[in-house]
C-alpha cells in the first residue's frame, strides 16, 4: 500500500459544554493531546447549536448551568434527529444518587465527578467512543442487511437475517456487560477516593496505591472486553457480507463454519441438542462462503427440526476433510429418526415435504441442492435409515468454478 492508499481515520470529535472556562481549558488541553478534536460551548443553547452542526461522537455535559441545566439539555439532545444517538457523559460535583438517576433517565450514559482525574475522563471517553463505534458498525451492517432484504426473501434467507441479528445481540451481551460492570465499579471506587480526599483524614499512600491498581485492572477489563466486542462485530460483518453478497473469495473452511455456527447459537441454546465441529484448521478454499454457509445452516436446522423431532437429546456432527486432490468432503450427520427409503429419491425435489400443511414448504433441501450443484460446483448425497439418523455429504471443489459456468460433479 503506497502513501496515497493509506485510509484516513478521522479524529473523534468531542463536544464539551460547561460554563466554567477553567474546566473547558483543562479538558481542551488534555484531550487534544490524546488525539481528540474538541468543540467547546459555555451555555446549553450554544451546546445544542454546536451539537447540531459539529456532529460530535461524544458529549461531555455539565449538569449545573444557568438558564437550562444539563438534564434538560440532554433531553433536548435525545429528542433531536441528528443528536439522539450521540452518547452524553455528565460532569458534575453533585453526589446525590437521585441526581444520577435523573441523569440516566434523561438519556445520559455515564457520569464524571468533579474535580475530575484525567485518567478517569480518558477511560470513560474511550469506553463510550468504542461502544459508539461498535454501534455504528452494527447500524451499518443492519443497513446493509436491510438493502438486501428482497434478495433474502427470494432465497429464503430472511430467517438467517433474524438469526444473525439475534446472534450479534447474544454474543455482544457478555463483553458489553463486563465493560459496564467494570466502569460502574471504577465509578464507585472513584467516588470513594474522592470522599477520602475531601475528608479531614485525606488519603493515605496505601489507599491511593490501591485505587491506582484498581484503575489499571478496570482499564484492562474494559480494553479486553471492548476488543472482544470489536472482534465479534468484525466476525459477524464478514458472515453478513458473505450471506448477502454471494461473492467469491479465499477462506479457511473452519472459520466460515465456525462463523455460521455462531449465528445459530441463540437457536441451538433453546434446544437440548449439541453441535460438534471437526474441520481441519488449515483447509483453505476458493469458493463462495455465503452460499456454503447457507447450505450448512439449512442442513443443521433440518436436523434440529426434522431429524430430532420428538427427541430430548441428540448430536449433530459437522465434519470436513480432503477427499482427493482438489476436493473436499463436508458432511452434516445426525442420529435422529431418519428418512423413509421411499422418500430418499424425492428429498431434493421442489415442494416435496412430509410436513405439508404444518409448516414445511418443501423448498429447503431443494435450495440446498441447487446451491451445491449450481453455485459451489459440487454434489450432495444423503444416506439414511429409519431410526438410525441421516448423513448429508457434500463433495466440493476447493476451487469453485465461475458461477455462470458451475458444473455438477459426476
Amino acid at each position: 500500500m503506497n502513501q496515497s492508499e493509506v485510509p484516513v481515520v478521522p479524529m473523534p470529535t468531542i463536544l464539551i459544554v460547561d460554563d466554567s472556562p477553567s474546566y473547558l481549558t483543562a479538558l481542551l488541553d488534555r484531550l487534544e493531546r490524546h488525539g481528540f478534536l474538541i468543540v467547546l460551548a459555555q451555555t446549553a443553547a450554544e451546546g445544542l447549536m454546536r451539537a447540531e452542526f459539529a456532529e460530535p461522537d461524544l458529549i461531555l455535559l455539565d449538569v449545573v448551568m444557568p438558564d437550562i441545566d444539563g438534564f434538560e439539555t440532554c433531553r433536548r439532545l435525545k429528542a433531536g434527529k441528528r443528536t439522539k444517538d450521540v452518547p452524553v457523559i455528565f460532569m458534575t460535583g453533585l453526589t446525590d444518587p437521585k441526581q444520577k438517576v435523573t441523569g440516566f433517565d434523561a438519556g445520559g450514559v455515564d457520569y464524571i465527578t468533579k474535580p475530575f482525574q484525567i485518567e478517569e475522563v480518558l477511560a470513560r471517553v474511550n469506553t463510550h467512543l468504542a461502544l459508539r463505534r461498535a454501534t455504528r458498525e452494527l447500524q451499518d451492517m443492519v443497513a446493509t442487511l436491510d438493502r438486501a432484504r428482497e434478495d433474502l426473501v427470494r432465497n429464503e434467507k430472511l430467517a438467517g437475517l433474524g438469526a444473525l441479528v439475534a446472534g450479534i445481540a447474544h454474543e455482544l451481551n457478555t463483553p458489553i456487560g463486563n465493560s459496564l460492570m467494570a466502569s460502574t465499579t471504577f465509578e464507585m471506587q472513584t467516588d470513594d477516593i474522592h470522599r477520602h480526599m475531601t475528608g479531614e483524614g485525606g488519603v493515605t499512600r496505601k489507599e491511593f496505591e490501591t485505587y491506582i491498581e484498581n484503575a489499571r485492572l478496570s482499564v484492562d477489563i474494559l480494553s479486553r472486553n471492548l476488543h472482544r466486542a470489536a472482534d465479534i462485530v468484525t466476525n459477524f460483518k464478514q458472515v453478513a457480507v458473505d450471506q448477502t453478497s454471494s461473492q467469491r473469495r479465499s477462506f479457511l473452511l473452519e472459520e466460515v463454519i465456525a462463523g455460521n455456527l455462531l449465528t445459530l447459537q441463540p437457536t441451538i441454546k433453546r434446544t437440548p441438542f449439541v453441535i460438534e465441529r471437526r474441520v481441519p484448521p488449515d483447509l483453505m478454499m476458493d469458493s463462495y462462503p455465503g452460499p456454503l454457509g447457507q447450505v450448512v445452516t439449512n442442513l443443521i436446522n433440518n436436523a434440529i427440526l426434522h431429524g430430532y423431532e420428538g427427541r430430548s437429546e441428540g448430536l449433530i456432527a459437522v465434519t470436513a476433510q480432503l477427499s482427493a486432490q482438489g476436493w473436499v468432503t463436508l458432511s452434516v450427520e445426525d442420529h435422529g429418526i431418519g428418512i423413509p427409503r421411499a422418500d430418499l429419491q424425492r428429498i431434493f425435489d421442489p415442494f416435496f415435504t412430509s410436513k405439508m400443511g404444518v409448516g414445511g414448504s418443501g423448498l429447503g433441501l431443494h435450495i440446498v441442492h441447487n446451491i451445491v450443484t449450481e453455485i459451489l460446483g459440487g454434489r450432495i448425497d444423503v444416506t439414511s435409515e429409519v431410526g438410525g439418523g441421516s448423513r448429508f455429504t457434500l463433495i466440493l471443489p476447493i476451487w469453485a468454478p465461475e458461477m455462470k459456468k458451475a458444473r455438477t460433479v459426476c
